[in-house]
């Protein structure tokens, strides 16, 4: 994954994520539009065939966007994990 800034304001940031696709950025986005401080949070993918797309996120007057970037990719790690134990526990609950 390699990402470029292309627009980084206190309350906007627009980057462009080269090698994620819908998977990716669609838990992504679902977990910003959980948060009440994001005004708008999407993703476009401009061409099928070009592995790059732009994930564009602002907040609230009053928040600043790195903050709240920083949070939602730490709730995004914590939801992975949750679904790891979870996939473990059906796993073990299986194999007796």
């Amino acid at each position: 994954m390699k990402i470029q800034v292309l627009k980084w304001t206190e309350r906007e940031i627009e980057l462009e994520v080269e090698g994620e696709g819908h998977t990716f950025l669609g838990a992504l986005q679902s977990i910003f539009l959980e948060d009440p401080r994001v005004e708008f949070v999407g993703y476009n993918i401009p061409h099928p065939l070009i592995p790059k797309a732009i994930f564009m996120l602002k907040v609230t007057l009053g928040n600043d966007v790195r903050t709240i970037l920083k949070d939602g990719l730490r709730n995004l790690n914590i939801r992975l994990k949750e679904l790891e134990e979870r996939f473990l526990e059906a796993y073990r609950s299986v194999k007796k």
